[in-house]
């Protein structure tokens, strides 16, 4: 006699282990919420890090232009040059300065006569000589301010030789102001110095000249970053001629 076995009370627990190896529908939602704030977490943090990152990089590229520039400036006043009897008369070798405002988007104007390639470049033709350089910062063909020279030689220029013709040369394009100051230490007291926001005495060098410069903001909102030097100025014992 064959007896029927039924398989009713063999199947149920295997159902119900392989719906107890699923998962549900409200374990699939909280899995795909748990994923995206971790991917959210870590988007922000490496949005954070890499924006430092360029802040960084930008900032040190600022400050290289900024060092190099100011660098040419005192190079340049160093060497000053004033002969103790001028050739091309007493003007022609002074310091000279045009102020043009103050603060950090400020636009002065200053030239001198010099010797040697700080800031017209050991290639020059005439770097071995006097020449005159001019240095300033103003509104470029990008329409946005930045450090200009021009120079020429002081001896054997012709008769029709006119300054003005001499275009301006960008040296850098993230200064945004420059400040200047001359003065000339008082008798009385070797130790006062009075600074002057304009040298009017184009007859004579200063003793000592103090350089800010200004650099372009990394945001609009920050203010410019500022490098200030004081320079004395070798040939300055020369001054005063009258």
């Amino acid at each position: 006699m064959i007896k029927a076995f039924s398989t009713k009370g063999r199947d149920e627990p295997g159902h119900a282990r392989r719906a107890a190896d699923g998962f549900t529908l409200l374990e699939i939602m909280l899995a795909v919420s748990l994923m995206s704030v971790v991917a959210l977490v870590t988007y922000w943090c490496f949005s954070t890090v890499l924006t430092g990152w360029k802040r960084g990089m930008t900032l040190m590229d600022n400050l290289h232009h900024g060092d190099f520039v100011i660098e040419q400036l005192v190079s340049g006043l160093r060497s000053a040059y004033y002969p103790d009897a001028p050739r091309s008369g007493m003007g022609a070798y002074g310091f000279t300065h045009k102020d043009n405002g103050n603060g950090p988007y400020s636009s002065d104007e200053i030239g001198w006569v010099k010797l040697g390639g700080a800031l017209v470049g050991n290639d020059c033709p005439f770097m071995g000589s006097p020449h005159r350089v001019c240095f300033k910062v103003d509104t470029g063909a990008r329409g946005k301010s930045e450090a200009m020279v021009k120079a020429w030689q002081i001896i054997g220029q012709p008769e029709d030789f006119d300054q003005e013709k001499i275009e301006w040369t960008p040296i850098s394009r993230r200064v945004a102001g420059f400040n200047c100051r001359a003065a000339w230490k008082t008798v009385s007291d070797s130790t006062d110095i009075d600074w002057q926001d304009e040298w009017t005495n184009t007859n004579e060098l200063p003793t000592a000249v103090e350089l800010t410069l200004y650099l372009e903001p990394i945001e609009q909102e920050q203010a410019p970053l500022e490098l200030k030097r004081v320079v004395g100025l070798p040939a300055g014992a020369l001054s005063p001629h009258h």
